[in-house]
């Protein structure tokens, strides 16, 4: 499985590249949106699923998925925030599922397997 990553914070950066090593996927880390975005078009078509956090600098998570869903590349997209309040904003702009940080690694594995398609 190929996952996107966008983040900001290097700790939280650090915690998904132990745990996509560990759960054997293939991963691409993103800064911020506009990163996300650049990989999404240099990579036509490489990710399965993507992991997004709203609140990043230069380009937010919201920002970075409309723009994304204009593309015709489409894969699920699972919201990653600390701010329950976002949940109907990222819904509106195209996210497959929202999930509130910390998420536990578990729960975290059950999200990206639910919205999985091969």
């Amino acid at each position: 499985m190929n996952i996107l990553i966008a983040e900001d914070c290097l700790i939280t950066q650090a915690i998904y590249r132990e745990l996509m090593i560990e759960w054997g996927f293939h991963f691409d880390i993103a800064s911020n949106g506009i990163e996300a975005v650049k990989l999404v078009k240099e990579n036509k078509g490489k990710y399965d699923i993507g992991l997004m956090d709203i609140d990043m600098p230069k380009m937010n998570g919201l920002e970075a998925i409309k723009i994304i869903r204009k593309s015709n590349n489409y894969f699920p997209i699972i919201a990653i925030t600390a701010n329950d309040e976002y949940k109907k904003a990222c819904f509106e702009a195209g996210m497959d599922g929202f999930a509130i940080k910390p998420c536990l690694p578990d729960d975290l594995l059950n999200k990206i397997n639910e919205l999985f398609v091969e």
